[in-house]
């Protein structure tokens, strides 16, 4: 019995196909699913239960997506047979055949990208129940399934129908048309619509490394061998213009005016970065001129806007700013057009600015959050709008906080620049979600959105050129296709620089190579740091000292903490984002910008910074850069490095004093912005829960301030910073779903205009607002409160009833030149006396009352009534056990979680362990926090007896827990006024904390997320574990992490001359594996004995357990299918867990060992050379999801 099913064939294929159909009916109804009803799956039901033994039938992937619940109990139950044919000459994304109308399209479009969608008809729901997407390129609408032959656990055998055995030629040929794969399906589907338009006979090609851009590869070549069309690799070719040249020499010189501009430089870059390492040198005028080349062709709608984008890695100071602003005058005294450039750093953006001006060049602005007033705001906006600008620096934080028309008017854009792109794919604590999202936002400018507004909204043609000091060229950490793929980029030309600078030299002294005790390794430090100060003062050595933390340079300025005995001198600045002195804002930045032009002139010859410092500032004469410790990786430390010998004539040093002890700070701020496992379950978890919540409605909101509780810990204290990493979670999961699918199972939006608030409108005044101006912007939902009884016993009415408010709609009409947080904020804040105040529909605002929609619902099967007893029983549990198991003694939030998980699970053990001491006791009275740099660890001491009370009041003094626990229903949905009632929200995080509520505060002035699940059953899956799920960006981000801290170890420790280290440097930029050894060297001399490299005192036994289901709580739920596993194969339990080695940083990744047999199991994120080290003692390592059943039975026996 076989079912075969043709996936992403049209009419005319199934027409000729001969084995016979599941179903005799008419070809065309096989694909046309606006035409599926309840009939159509009986018959398919129907005839799939009536095969027999020797039926060999086919389906079409439509009709197989119907019955496909059918279709897998027919293969567990009845042996069945599945194939899958693909049709792949496309990318997963096939034509649609049936027509569809405008309305339909629409309703489809505003149902997978809309939270506002209203019901689905029965049309919509039918094309939702088979496509996830709807993508439409010239007028061909394309769609894509649900892919389930994708899943892990699939039993269905995919076969590609077409062979695609064909050879990329490196040949310099000419070529018909040239094409360049990324990760963006959409942009293929535009470039083989031009293929199938002109029908080539050679095509360039080019590409970035990732899972999707394979699969469109493997596309591409299927096409090119079914129309016999030859593929060769694109070779780069500049063009040069004496002419143009001599102009843009003009403009260095009399718009911007360079000082002591002699002609444009030369840059060194790699020929071939992907073959050797063959030099060349590409003067900055051909750089510049490709630009602009670019920039002319996207203008150009006779080639039809053929242009390409530009990636250029160049050496700090390799004058980047002089590449982009001298296209940017070129293009508007020629075109009249803006130049965008998107900086990370406002005193960047600010930096630049002042400078041009004070050379003369007046058509700049910089537009970001340090434009304080509304006057200042308007009249920036108004000089961009009247075309006085032609620069225009923009934080990307600020560029998605405006709609772009609200900013350049009806301008052109000429060319968007993006500074230090490196930001957009470097997961860790310099992780700004924003910049990830930067490329979304920049493909849906120029490219159309097939919805009722997208048809209207203006589409823009530019080129994107990125730039960028640190990226890496292939390997395992390539960010430079990480990045072009982030941002969407079209087919860039690619510059990689020449990462050697020949003019540093390094002076690293090997202080210690083993970890000491930290009050040694200070002082040790401060010791060899303070003579080093002395030289430098008197030397008048223009010096740049880097420090992990902004702390850390002001404690070091004033010898206090660890810097005790250091050398202190007024000749010494510090310059950090940090307003330790807590001054306001204007005195702050008045004080940076003296330090740092004291610094630039000499009189503090000194300064002590963080890693920002320096970040596209132009100070030629920095003699030395000394880092106290580093925190980032190679590619930070050589950004850092490279501002020092900026003028030609100087030599520069790169000074570390190096102490092992140096690298807990490295391992502390990754720790700090590590996201895990269990806290991407917990994301889902939440998501599911909305989603069930919505009943079933595909499109929605969420809360962030619902979700942040999963983040707290390591660190993490402000909500801020919670709701980046939530952000970073929901990236980590659309693009993971994304590789494992190929299709966005999950989409989020974290962008602050998605919001509909609520509002009581006053009975009295309710006509008066209706008929307003902005009466559209409201609609009716419910009537309004009628004496509900208080806390305190009294009787609450509201003034009318509920309705909403589309804040997105008045913020367009009515207030469109602010941004949209700054509307929100006035919005929220009506009764704000200050001068800048902003009045928000003047006219009926004191007509309404803003409110917030509370809904909670209960997990489980726990009624509303009974959680206050159960929480308070929770907490009598937790302060028992704190005060039995610790006493007066420090304890890290590992042993406090270790203390809790028999009854909590490890999971939730964790996340209390987090949370719970900055929730209920954030000043720390009772409990007290010690930072431990050495262990990049918090210790906890509880000061006195008072804890249980502390955990109770957040609790029993909450409004919003003595409303729902009057309830004896599950669920509790309420608009309530908004104020600031901090209790409430310390409770509704607890509750979630302890499992027993999930719950969503809407309609408030925080930002919400906009989330689409286009496969919710994936979703719900995963939460209920009925399939196995590891989020790969996870595991990458430890991995990446580990083989960082390898490679500046090495780096230090083993690299001894210029020589050396530079070309450890280009080996590392040009992706070459610098941490691989020759095989002679992997030589196992001898086993070492796992019983005597174990910390006992610090690792787990287990020898009170006997069975594995007695180690059940130990393991964070997504373990369990394995750890099930190896239990299932009778082998003796772990003899250890959370196993610890002596005196190595190695024993946080090993989750259970078996010292006895040499056999340890790892966290699945553990890095290849941590299992390789392992390897290397004579021991059996594995990650956890890759454990060999069949070794580790015969070894353990």
């Amino acid at each position: 019995m076989k079912l075969v099913v043709y996936k992403g064939f049209d009419e005319n294929f199934l027409a000729m196909v001969k084995e016979e159909p599941l179903v005799d009916n008419i070809i065309a109804l096989k694909a046309d699913v606006l035409k599926f009803d309840k009939k159509t799956r009986k018959q398919l039901d129907l005839a799939l239960l009536s095969m027999d033994e020797s039926d060999e039938l086919w389906v079409s992937y439509e009709e197989y997506t119907l019955i496909k619940n059918r279709v897998d109990d027919a293969i567990e139950e009845d042996g069945l047979e599945l194939v899958v044919f693909v049709n792949n000459l496309y990318p997963d994304y096939y034509p649609l055949e049936f027509d569809m109308s405008d309305e339909l399209v629409n309703e489809i479009e505003k149902n997978l990208n809309s939270e506002f969608a209203d019901d689905c008809s029965e049309e919509c729901k039918r094309y939702l129940t088979i496509y996830n997407t709807l993508v439409n390129v010239n007028g061909t609408y394309y769609g894509s399934y649900y892919n389930y032959e994708y899943e892990k656990d699939s039993t269905i055998v995919s076969k590609p129908y077409y062979m695609n055995q064909i050879l990329i030629e490196d040949s310099q040929v000419k070529t018909d048309i040239d094409i360049f794969i990324n990760e963006d399906v959409d942009t293929y589907l535009r470039d083989l619509a031009r293929i199938i338009d002109i029908k080539p006979s050679v095509i360039g090609l080019k590409m970035t490394d990732g899972l999707v851009s394979k699969r469109i590869l493997l596309s591409l070549q299927a096409y090119c061998v079914a129309n016999q069309i030859r593929l060769v690799k694109f070779h780069e070719q500049l063009e040069e213009d004496a002419k143009m040249e001599q102009e843009l020499i003009d403009i260095a010189k009399n718009d911007i005016h360079i000082s002591n501009f002699n002609g444009f430089r030369s840059i060194k870059f790699y020929k071939n970065p992907d073959i050797d390492k063959e030099i060349v040198e590409i003067s900055q005028s051909i750089l510049i001129q490709e630009i602009i080349h670019q920039a002319e062709n996207s203008y150009n709608t006779e080639k039809g806007h053929a242009f390409r984008d530009i990636f250029i890695t160049a050496s700090t100071g390799a004058g980047k700013s002089v590449m982009f602003q001298v296209p940017a005058i070129y293009m508007a005294k020629h075109y009249h057009k803006l130049t965008i450039i998107i900086e990370p750093v406002k005193a960047l953006m600010q930096d630049q600015k002042e400078k041009l001006i004070k050379n003369g060049y007046t058509r700049v602005e910089a537009f970001n959050s340090d434009l304080i007033s509304q006057v200042e705001k308007e009249t920036v906006l108004n000089r961009i709008k009247s075309g006085e600008v032609d620069l225009l620096y923009l934080s990307p934080e600020t560029l998605l906080s405006y709609s772009i028309e609200t900013i350049i008017g009806d301008r052109e854009i000429g060319l968007l620049i993006i500074d230090e792109a490196h930001i957009v794919t470097t997961w860790g604590m310099g992780f700004r979600p924003d910049y990830w999202y930067l490329g979304g936002y920049i493909n849906r400018l120029r490219n159309p959105i097939q919805t009722t507004a997208g048809k209207n909204r203006r589409i823009y043609k530019f080129p994107i050129c990125a730039f960028t000091a640190t990226a890496i060229n292939g390997g395992v950490d390539d960010s430079v296709s990480d990045t072009i793929i982030s941002l969407y980029m079209e087919n860039p030309v690619k510059f990689i620089g020449y990462v050697r600078r020949d003019d540093i030299k390094f002076d690293i002294k090997m202080c210690e190579s083993n970890k000491l005790h930290q009050v040694v390794y200070e002082s040790q430090k401060t010791k060899e740091m303070s003579l080093r100060i002395e030289k430098w003062l008197a030397g008048k050595e223009k010096t740049i000292v880097y420090f992990p933390y902004a702390q850390n340079a002001f404690d070091a300025s004033r010898g206090v903490r660890g810097f005790s005995g250091i050398k202190t001198d007024p000749r010494i600045g510090v310059f950090t984002g940090k307003n330790v002195d807590e001054l306001n804002t204007e005195t702050f930045n008045e004080k940076k910008r003296e330090t740092f032009n004291k610094f630039r002139t000499g009189e503090q010859p000194v300064i002590y910074a963080t890693k920002a410092f320096g970040m596209g500032v132009d100070i030629d004469d920095v003699k030395n850069v000394y880092h106290y410790a580093v925190s980032g990786n190679l590619c930070d430390y050589i950004q850092e490095i490279g501002r020092a010998a900026r003028r030609p004539d100087m030599t520069g040093v790169a000074i570390t004093d190096f102490f092992y002890n140096d690298m807990a700070y490295m391992n502390k701020l990754f720790g700090m912005s590590q996201i895990r496992q269990y806290q991407i379950k917990k994301v889902l978890e939440g998501i599911y829960d909305v989603y069930k919540s919505k009943k079933g409605a595909r499109s929605f909101l969420i809360s962030p301030q619902s979700f942040t509780y999963i983040f707290n810990g390591k660190g993490v204290k402000d909500e801020g910073q919670c709701i980046n990493k939530l952000k970073t979670c929901l990236l980590m999961l659309e693009k993971d779903f994304y590789d494992k699918y190929n299709f966005k199972v999950i989409i989020s939006r974290p962008q602050s205009v998605f919001t509909k608030a609520f509002v009581v409108i006053d009975k009295e005044y309710e006509s008066l607002v209706l008929n307003s101006e902005y009466g559209k912007c409201f609609r009716f939902l419910s009537k309004g409160r009628y004496q509900e009884r208080q806390q305190d016993g009294s009787l609450l009415s509201d003034a009318g009833d509920v309705y909403t408010l589309d804040l997105k709609q008045v913020w367009e009409e009515f207030h469109a030149n602010i941004s949209f947080p700054q509307f929100k904020y006035w919005y929220f804040n009506d009764a704000s006396t200050s001068k800048d105040k902003i009045a928000i529909m003047p006219s009926i605002r004191k007509c309404f009352a803003p409110r917030q929609k509370v809904n909670i619902e209960t997990r489980g099967d726990l009624l509303l009534n009974e959680i206050r007893e159960n929480i308070l029983a929770d907490f009598e549990y937790i302060g028992d056990t704190l005060y039995a198991e610790f006493g007066n003694s420090y304890f890290t939030t590992d042993d406090f979680t270790r203390a809790i998980r028999e009854k909590y699970g490890m999971t939730q053990a964790r996340i209390i362990a987090n949370s719970l001491f900055d929730l209920v006791d954030p000043n720390m009275t009772c409990v007290k926090r010690r930072s431990n740099d050495s262990s990049a660890k918090n210790s906890y001491i509880l000061s006195n007896g008072n804890f249980k009370e502390y955990m109770r009041k957040s609790v029993i003094k909450s409004r919003i827990v003595d409303k729902i626990t009057k309830s004896s229903e599950t669920s509790y949905s309420s608009y309530m006024s908004i104020e600031n009632d901090e209790l409430s929200n310390i409770a509704l995080k607890l509750l979630s904390i302890f499992n027993y509520i999930s719950y969503e505060i809407l309609g408030g002035e925080e930002p919400e997320i906009f989330i689409r699940l286009n496969d919710p059953q994936k979703i719900k899956n995963i939460v209920l574990g009925n399939i196995f799920y590891s989020n790969n960006y996870v595991n990458r981000a430890k991995q990446k992490h580990d083989r960082d801290v390898s490679v500046m170890l090495r780096f230090f420790k083993e690299l001894n001359t210029d020589k050396e280290r530079w070309d450890y440097v280009e080996d590392y930029f040009l992706g070459y594996d610098v941490l691989c050894e020759p095989e002679t060297v992997v030589v196992q001399a001898s086993t070492v004995e796992m019983t005597k490299a174990i910390d006992k005192e610090k690792s787990y036994p287990t020898h009170q357990y006997k069975r594995w289901s007695d180690l059940d709580l130990f393991f964070d739920e997504n373990d369990h299918v394995i750890v099930d596993k190896i239990a299932g194969l009778g082998v003796a339990i772990p003899e250890y867990l959370s196993t610890v080695l002596k005196k190595s940083d190695l024993g946080d990744n090993i989750l259970m060992s078996w010292p006895s047999k040499n056999v340890l199991i790892c966290q699945q994120d553990t890095a290849d050379h941590i299992l390789s080290a392992f390897k290397k003692k004579g021991w059996i390592a594995y990650r956890i999801y890759e454990v060999d059943l069949n070794e580790i039975s015969e070894v353990l026996k």
